[in-house]
């Protein structure tokens, strides 16, 4: 059996998954500058676009930057605008408001199509071409993952913001349909990544089809793929979860290492039990496998690349070390540093939106939270994951 493993890449305000094909007392909630915007009066912006006069109307986000407009419209969109380009601007005391789940239901059957079916559960609207089975099973399994995801922050001393509004998931049932949809986001890597989360509309797109039956794959070719699928749903909807909760900040200069370790630390599927995924916070097979892989050739990053640097995640020939280092990391410190980690959130959840970032700056984040030098900890990582089974 062939194994190609998809190079993912990070795409402008994307956060894309690596796929493999055909396989302490209580804190106070947090409360990210993304989702504070709730609290704002609506603003309307006309300003020139394309040759012509566009008029976007919500809520302006905070950011320090000098150049852009950040408005946030009813459905969750963020729009950068160019201060420049600005013809007129007005405000009103009116408070704004997120669009309901009908209202949201209606704009996405507008936008996909009769092929599409829009669904909605007690936190998602599910717009879906795949099968009635498949959606169904990949809305349980989110509907899961966000009981257990605030559950697992709040358990540790960090409860999170609820969502303001319901959160949009897509899952295309047909490759070219996706193909056409995510190509203006996406790119050239469109035929490659199998699911993303746009921190710009903040939607999760998904290709969750029924792949192994529709190209006559059976027997454990069919298991692994739809493995790598339900790990594909988790991986993404935890990166929304992510910045819907203020664990994070929309179009914020996060390290890779921090919100894909995040997202893995999730993801971990396993189709033997009913919900198609292991308790949160299990070991991966996968990332322990190709971490240890690496470390016997001693591959393994050191920590100050790591968390100082993304170059890794943009590289086809270290991008699975890239993710399976984050995760061992992740595993690592939230099992041996959980207030040290509950800190880092912290100070990763009190950056803005279009705001500047530096490899010093990400390095010293990094020691503040954890103490002492990298190299410290390094030692001690590498010996506690050769514990790990």
């Amino acid at each position: 059996m062939t194994v190609k493993t998809c190079v993912t890449i990070r795409a402008g305000w994307l956060f894309l998954t690596a796929l493999l094909c055909l396989l302490s007392p209580p804190l106070l909630p947090f409360s990210s500058h993304s989702l504070q915007c709730r609290l704002h009066a609506v603003d309307r912006v006309t300003y020139q676009h394309g040759g012509h006069q566009a008029t976007v109307q919500g809520t302006l986000v905070a950011t320090p930057s000098l150049d852009t407009l950040l408005l946030m419209t009813a459905d969750a969109h963020y729009h950068p605008i160019d201060k420049q380009s600005v013809l007129e601007h007005t405000s009103d005391s009116a408070p704004f408001e997120y669009d309901d789940k009908d209202v949201l239901s209606r704009t996405l059957q507008r936008e996909f199509g009769s092929h599409f079916h829009v669904q909605s559960s007690a936190h998602y609207v599910i717009c879906s071409s795949a099968s009635a089975v498949h959606t169904n099973r990949c809305t349980a399994a989110l509907e899961r993952l966000f009981k257990g995801f605030f559950a697992f922050w709040k358990n540790r001393g960090l409860p999170l913001t609820q969502p303001p509004s319901q959160l949009v998931i897509v899952l295309h049932g047909n490759r070219e349909t996706y193909q056409q949809h995510a190509q203006d986001e996406l790119g050239d890597a469109v035929s490659s990544v199998h699911g993303y989360y746009s921190q710009k509309t903040n939607r999760v797109n998904l290709l969750t089809i029924d792949v192994a039956q529709q190209n006559g794959i059976f027997g454990g070719a069919s298991g692994i793929l739809a493995s790598r699928t339900m790990a594909t749903v988790i991986h993404e909807a935890t990166h929304q979860l992510s910045y819907n909760s203020g664990l994070q900040t929309r179009l914020a200069p996060h390290p890779l290492w921090f919100s894909e370790g995040l997202a893995v630390f999730f993801e971990p599927p396993n189709l033997r039990t009913q919900t198609g995924y292991q308790p949160i916070g299990s070991v991966s097979p996968l990332h322990l496998g190709t971490y240890r892989a690496a470390s016997r050739i001693l591959k393994v990053m050191k920590l100050v690349e790591l968390v100082s640097d993304d170059r890794a995640f943009r590289d086809s020939a270290t991008i699975r070390m890239a993710y399976a280092q984050s995760w061992a990391l992740t595993y690592f410190l939230i099992r041996t540093r959980r207030q040290e980690f509950v800190d880092y959130l912290e100070t990763q959840g009190a950056k803005q939106s279009l705001s500047a970032d530096s490899p010093e700056l990400r390095l010293r984040d990094f020691n503040e939270a954890f103490g002492g030098t990298t190299r410290e900890l390094q030692r001690e990582f590498q010996r506690y994951m050769q514990r790990v089974k």
